[in-house]
This record gives structure tokens, sequence and C-alpha cells, in this order.
């Protein structure tokens, strides 16, 4: 037997709870990241009759979302619904890869690494959610029989040389790395992955695989491909099986298998001339003594091709193979993602999968050509029929089928390097893959997007060390909605999913709500007018304060925290929420201090007013099911300042409009009835008094902006009362600047 087949993988387990899965919203209190996937730590227990709150440790963090560099290079940010942003190796402008998904983790695994995988370079490298699980940001690996350049960008373009010479050799894996380094390994340990025996000794049975190259003779070098048993997976799993020229061999249970195989050829200098992904389904008999099969890539001959209404160019094509066992678990979760126009080619199913499911889908991002009179992109993910790979890949998509988002990315920095992704998801994908764009901001752009039926996608954005992320979005089709990025003030707040956006069950984490008589408020530490919001690893918050307040007594009161978990009398009672943020950002100028206050009333929840696959905070402290969860009924701010997007005003007249809301999950609440908006140009010593009008739920709000205050920094203040006599404080310091005769 095989290294590479002791390697195959029985599944684990899933997680337990409702934590393990994707998080609609903030987990937890603290701003520093601990162990737990979500729980806010049980309370201690508050003795009848007193309204001491419970003690709140530091415990998991909102929404994780953790960037890691490979030891390639290539930086890696998985979120944790397990999705996937690559952004290329400083000094490479591609990043090109191919993704697994076994179990509960992500691999990412650049196509440079892939002829050495299992061989010199373990698969492990390149685990991105044991990289996570074990705390890390980058890479540390133990080498033997040499001397390696440091994991990085270095060690990644050594990789890409050898690779580059052995490609014009046609022996692409072949021998030790650098001259000598037989082995690669992480020098940390990969807890949770449990390495699979067989059914019984007796009932191996050997397989012979023939991997032919595009010509169609046996594939020279080392040639890596999956392999899984569809009755069963956890029966036989293993993606990371090698090919040495063009054969292997490998001892399995009896039954139906599915086996997949997705490798670059290479020009003369080196470089990926095109990536071919070619598959074969085969049966394992019970008697057999020995089973061939052929992986052929001469048969991987139709290209994956978008045609759109307006000219563009494909920046990256990411195509995505979920092989599903007949108990509908992936069985082979495979991505491949490539940058700019590389071509790629998959072979056609001969008919419809026999057992189990097959789901194949192609996402592209493509620009506007370099001499559009106005900047523009597409974003699609169109999917085959269930059970085949269709013999038709080339797409065309026509305009009534298309979203168009005219967007603004904002920026209060001149020229501020940033990074965007778009994720879309279809209903059956666990994790979705985006390549990372690097522009300058600020910026507009028309961006169009468009998928199957169900699609949905989040969008994510890196500002500085920051990365902010979109709520999940609905396709529309045939409307235009404009989105600002980033646009100010960036203030701590409050997000809900937007409406006819697909939420995984039981993945959406109630930030403002009463179950029972457990009091909740958590909060997002940075939200901007669209309601974008920052993950909270790495965070650039310095120092919070909140307080919780009734009838005079002080119920909670801590330091660096995000939100509070208190018990509460069930009699109907008025309540105060404060919380004061510092943050230090050398990327953002403004928003950067902020206060703010909600006064509401509350009384005992027995009744849901929640969506009933939400989840909610217990008395215990830990997240669960929505029975007698009501949200909050918290006032919300929406901005709309007249600032430019770079966060300037002009001296002259100005002006803001702020919609006010609801917490996510109210169903009802009493109409804002008076709303006060106050400027100061001088931090807050003194306030000037802006002309409010009112609309519904909606105040306009206009004032001078005189000579005097070119080139400074304007504090902002917001009171807002409902009919109920619930109440809003906002103070924001800096929230945009005056330009002055020059600009900022």
């Amino acid at each position: 037997m095989s290294e590479r087949e002791r390697g195959a993988v029985r599944r684990r387990p899933r997680e337990g709870g409702r934590l393990a899965t994707t998080g609609g919203v903030v987990l937890g209190l603290a701003l520093t990241l601990a162990p737990a996937p979500g729980a806010l730590a049980a309370p201690v227990p508050v003795p009848a009759g007193t309204y001491h709150p419970p003690t709140m440790p530091a415990t998991a963090d909102d929404r994780p979302s953790h960037t890691v560099t490979l030891v390639t290079g290539e930086r890696v940010t998985l979120g944790a619904d397990a999705g996937v942003v690559v952004a290329p190796r400083r000094g490479a402008s591609a990043a090109n890869y191919v993704t697994e998904r076994l179990d509960n983790d992500v691999y990412v695994i650049p196509l440079t690494a892939l002829p050495y995988l299992g061989t010199v370079l373990d698969p492990a490298l390149f685990d991105v959610s044991a990289l996570v699980r074990a705390g890390l940001t980058a890479t540390p690996v133990r080498v033997e029989g040499g001397t390696a350049p440091a994991p990085g960008p270095a060690f990644g373009a050594a990789l890409a040389h050898q690779t580059a010479a052995q490609a014009a050799a046609k022996r692409v894996g072949d021998g030790p790395l650098f001259g000598g380094v037989t082995s690669v390994r992480p020098a940390f340990t990969t807890a949770g992955t449990e390495a699979a025996g067989h059914r019984e000794a007796t009932a191996d049975r050997s397989v012979r695989v023939t991997v032919l190259g595009p010509d169609g003779t046996p594939r020279p070098g080392a040639t890596p491909f999956s392999l899984a048993d569809v009755d069963d997976a956890g029966s036989y799993q293993n993606p990371a099986l090698t090919a040495t020229d063009g054969h292997a061999e490998v001892d399995v249970p009896a039954g139906h298998y599915s086996a997949l195989v997705a490798v670059p050829d290479y020009d003369g200098a080196g470089d990926p001339a095109d990536v071919r992904l070619a598959t074969a389904e085969f049966t394992v008999p019970d008697d057999a003594t020995g089973t061939d099969v052929v992986l052929d890539l001469s048969k991987a001959t139709e290209q994956v091709t978008f045609a759109t209404p307006k000219p563009s160019r494909q920046a990256q094509l990411i195509l995505h193979y979920l092989r599903q066992d007949a108990t509908g678990e992936p069985a082979l979760n495979h991505g491949l993602g490539v940058t700019g126009d590389l071509p790629v080619y998959v072979q056609p199913s001969a008919g419809p999968v026999r057992v189990g499911n097959l789901h194949f889908n192609a996402y592209t991002h493509r620009d506007a050509p370099a001499d559009a009179t106005e900047p523009y992109s597409y974003d699609l993910k169109l999917d085959d029929p269930p059970g085949a790979i269709a013999p038709d890949q080339h797409h065309k998509v026509t305009a009534h089928r298309l979203t168009t988002v005219r967007t603004r990315y904002h920026s209060d920095r001149p020229d501020r390097a940033e990074e965007v992704a778009r994720l879309m998801s279809l209903p059956y994908e666990q994790g979705s893959d985006a390549l990372s764009e690097p522009f300058h901001a600020p910026m507009r752009r028309v961006e169009y997007v468009g998928g199957s039926p169900g699609a949905t996608y989040q969008d994510w954005l890196k500002a500085g060390d920051l990365r902010f992320i979109s709520t999940p979005q609905p396709l529309l089709p045939g409307r235009t909605i404009p989105v600002d990025w980033l646009r100010g003030p960036l203030v701590p707040g409050l997000t809900a999913p937007a409406r006819g956006a697909t939420v995984p069950h039981d993945t959406w984490y109630c930030q403002a709500c009463r179950k029972g008589d457990t009091l909740a408020v958590v909060l997002h530490t940075t939200t901007d007018s669209d309601g974008h919001y920052a993950l909270s690893v790495p965070s650039d918050v310095t120092a919070t304060h909140m307080t919780v307040r009734s009838a005079g007594v002080t119920l909670y009161d801590q330091d660096d925290v995000v939100g509070a978990v208190v018990t509460v009398p069930p009699e109907p009672a008025s309540y105060t929420v404060a919380y004061d943020q510092t943050r230090l950002n050398p990327a953002f100028h403004q928003s950067l201090t902020t206060h703010t206050e909600w006064s509401f009333s509350s009384a005992h929840s027995g009744d849901r007013t929640v969506p009933d696959d939400w989840s909610c905070v217990a008395d215990d402290g830990q997240y669960g099911d929505s029975a007698a969860c009501s949200a909050l009924p918290l006032i919300t701010p929406h901005y709309r300042l007249g600032a430019a997007p770079d966060g300037t005003s002009a001296t002259g007249d100005d002006h803001l409009a702020v919609t006010f809301g609801r917490a996510p999950g109210t169903t009802t609440g009493a109409a804002v009835t008076q709303a006060k908006v106050e400027i100061s140009y001088d931090g807050g010593s003194f306030w000037t008094k802006a002309t409010t009008t009112r609309g519904k739920d909606t105040f306009a709000a206009r004032w001078t902006n005189p000579d005097t205050s070119a080139g400074k920094d304007v504090t902002l203040r917001i009171t807002a009362t409902d009919a109920a006599g619930d109440r809003l404080v906002q103070t924001v310091v800096n929230a945009f600047t005056v330009a002055g005769q020059t600009g900022v």
C-alpha cells in the first residue's frame, strides 16, 4: 500500500451545535479571538431579586474570517462559511489554484505546488482550516534533504522556477526540490484529520489507474488525482493520489467510484498554457481481482467560455465540481480557479451519474476593455443541469438576466489600495471561491451580476488591514441598484439579511434580542451607510466601553467588549445601552471615535418575532433556537451624507439624510417622530443645529459650512425619538471633512 493510499481519510463527524455553521452576524463579545467557534460563554448565575450582570469573559468574535499566507506565498482569506478569497503571492500577477473541501477542512493548492503534492510537499501545508485552527497567519515548515527558501513569496518563486524548468523537459513533479529538498512538512499539528483504513483487508480490491495526457499517451512526471467511493464516501475518499508517468495502483473496497484529475499543461517557457479537467465513473466488483480505469485528458475538449452583452475580458474563472455519494454527502468537492485568460477545458459527461449526484458550475469575473469609456465588470455564476457536465460549456448571458449594480468605492484617504472579491453561491454549495481584485479608491464602476436560479452573492472588500463584507444579496434580474462601499460615517451597528436572499438554515444570529428574560445586544464594530460591516479579525478597535442601565441601576459595565448579555426582571422596564468605541487605523482618517446610546422599553419575551431559523442567546450565554425570542426595539440609523467619495464636503450648503429603522428581526415599531442633527467644527465643544425636515422615517438635515471651516474635520451628532419614547443618540467624531482650497 502506498503512502498516498494510507492518507485516504474517513469522513469525520460533522461538528455539533448551531455555532459550527455560518454566522450572519456577531457571535461573541471579545475583541480578541478565542478558540470557541461562537459561544458567548455561560454567565455567572444571578441570584433572585438582584440585577447584577453575568460576567462576560473573552470569547469568540463575530463571523470569524482569517487570512493566512501559504508556504508558496498566496494569501488566503477563509470565512466562517468556508468562503475562500485568494490573492497572488507578492511579485506574481496570477493566482491559479485548486481547492478541495474535505470534511470540515478547506485546502487551497496553487497549481505550481500540485505536481509535488504528497511526494515532496505534504498536503497539510495547504490545509487552510488547520492553519486557522492553529492560530497561524503564516506557514511554518520543516524541511528535509536540503535547504529551501523561506516560506512565502520566496518559496513560491523558487517553486515556480523549478516547475518551469521541469516543464521544458516534460517531467514536472520529478525528483527533489531546489536541488536536494526531499520533504517539506508543516511545523505544527494538524489536529482532527483521521487516517482511514479499509472495511476489511480481505475486501480490498486493486484499481489500476492510467492518466492520459492531452496527446492520448500516459502523462509523464507526477500527476495528482482524486478518488472516492460514491456509495459511501466515508468508506474511501482520497483527494491526494499520484500517478507516476501516467500510472498508479490503489487498493479500495468494492463499490461504485468516481475519479477526477485537473492539471495544467505548460508552454515552452514553463508557464501554464491551459488547464484540463477529466473524470471517470466506474465500478469495482466484489469478486474483481483488478479493475482498470482511465482518466483521459485528451477527452477534455470543451472550453469553458462566456459571452456578455458588452465586450469583456476574463479576469478569473472558477469551476466547482461537487460529486455527492448516495447519502448526499460530498465525495469529491473540487474547485479550480485561474487568473486572466488562461483556457480551461473540461470533459463532458457521457450521461447522468447513476449513483449519487453531480453538480458542476462555472463562475467568472470579467472586466471591461481598457478603452471602455466607463469602468464596468461582469460577475456570472451558471449551473449545469444536475447529474452531468454538460456537452456545451459556452455560456451566453443577456442583459435582462443581470442585476446592474452602480457601485462607488469611497475612501477618506487619497488613492487607498484596496481589494475586492465577489463570492457567489448556489443553494447546494457550502462554500464559494473568488480571487481578489486590486484597485485604488475612490472609484466608480458599473457591475453586472447574474447567475442560475437560487444564486446569491456576498461582496468582500479589503481596505488597509480591515476586511469588510456585505450580507447575502439576492439576484434582481433587470433591476438597477446603487451601492456605496465605506461611505461614511462608519459607525458601530446592526445588520440584517437582504430581503429575498437565501441564508443557510440556523445560521443568522440575532444581534439585539430578548429570549425570555435574557437581554442581549452584540454589535458590529464598523458598518457603513449600506450595511457592509467589518470582520473582526484583524480588528482596529483599541478601546471600547459598554454599559446597560435600568432605573438608575447599572446592570452591566465592561471595557473591551462589543456586546452584553444580561439577565433582567420579567416586568416591563426601561433600559439604556451605551457604547463607546475608539479605533486606530492609518488607512482611515474619519469616524474613528464614536458614542452611541439606545434607550428602549422591554418586558418578558414569551413570543417569537424573529424568523424561526434564527439563533438567539439563552440564559446560559449560548446561542440556541429562536423560541420565545423577540427583537429589541432599538432605533437604527442609515446615513446618506452629502460628502463626496473622498469624504469631503465643500464650504457652503451641505446636507444629510437619515433613514431610521429597527433592530434586525423587529416586525413592528413606533415611527420616529423627532430627529435632531447637530454638527461641530471643534470636536464637540460647540454645536450647530441643522434645519431638519421630516419624511416617512427619513429626516433631511441642511446646514451651511462657513468659509472658516475649510480644511476642518466635522463631528456629527444625531438624536432620534419615536412615538413610544424609544431613543437613539449617536456621536461620530470627524464624520467628514470640509475641503480646503487645495483639497484634503
